[in-house]
Order: C-alpha cells, then sequence, then structure tokens
C-alpha cells in the first residue's frame, strides 16, 4: 500500500522531461518582438541566408501586424533538442487578435554558434506545431 501512495505522489514528477534551453539567436529574437521591434528580430533570424528568403522573411512583419494587431508577448510551448547540433524551438506569439505559432528552427555544426535555418508561422496550429507537442485544433479522421 505504501508503495502503491509513493508511485501516486511521484507520478506528475515522473512525467515532467527538463525543458532544453531557447538557443540564444531565437531569444534574442522574441525579445527584439517583446520591444517592438519586428524586423530585428527577423533580422537577427536571417543574418545568414540568401538575400532573396531575407526578403520574404522581411515581408513578414507586416503581415504579422495585419493577421495578429499589437504584439503582446510571447509563449515558449518547447525546444526540442534533435540532435547536439539541430533543434527546433516552438512558440506562441500572442498578438492582440489571435496567436500566432511558430516553429523555428536552429543549426550548428561543432561548437560553433546557432543559426536560423528556418522560420515557419502560421495562425493555424496545426501547419506549425505537432500533435505531439499540442493536441490538433482540428483532428483529422
Amino acid at each position: 500500500m505504501r508503495t502503491l501512495i509513493l508511485l501516486m505522489a511521484l507520478a506528475p514528477v515522473l512525467g515532467l522531461r527538463a525543458q532544453a534551453p531557447v538557443p540564444p539567436v531565437v531569444q534574442q529574437g522574441l525579445d527584439a518582438l517583446k520591444k517592438g521591434k519586428c524586423q530585428e528580430a527577423f533580422d537577427l533570424w536571417t543574418r545568414t541566408w540568401p538575400e532573396m528568403q531575407k526578403a520574404q522573411m522581411t515581408a513578414s512583419c507586416s503581415a504579422l501586424q495585419q493577421f495578429g494587431g499589437e504584439f503582446k508577448g510571447y509563449d515558449v510551448l518547447r525546444t526540442v533538442d534533435i540532435t547536439p547540433h539541430l533543434s527546433r524551438v516552438y512558440v506562441v506569439l500572442l498578438y492582440e487578435i489571435q496567436p500566432v505559432y511558430v516553429m523555428v528552427v536552429v543549426y550548428r555544426s561543432g561548437e560553433t554558434d546557432w543559426k536560423v535555418a528556418t522560420v515557419n508561422w502560421n495562425t493555424d496550429p496545426d501547419k506549425v506545431i505537432p500533435a505531439s507537442i499540442i493536441p490538433p485544433q482540428r483532428p483529422g479522421p
């Protein structure tokens, strides 16, 4: 009986996993967004990208404001370490009108600084956030 009570008491703790830290380049971008500097955030995230890709991401700031309104903050849902050199950061950007769901893929070779490889955002969480992170908004058949 004591073992059962102990197991029941520890069950919530056993289910917790350590959250991987948000890589610095992602955190710096989130901090810029928090200060109302969307362009600065995207410049940080795309600094190693080809010019054409940078230009596409730059246009995202006005689209984010159009879809979301005023930026209010963010919630980091999870950082998933795929390998020691590849991680995904899942974030909800809290805008006045509606949330925007973001996945940032970061990469580093060796012990170099993290670089943002991909930024994917959408107002539909099912298009950005896997079901293992949050349940689907519109579950399929």
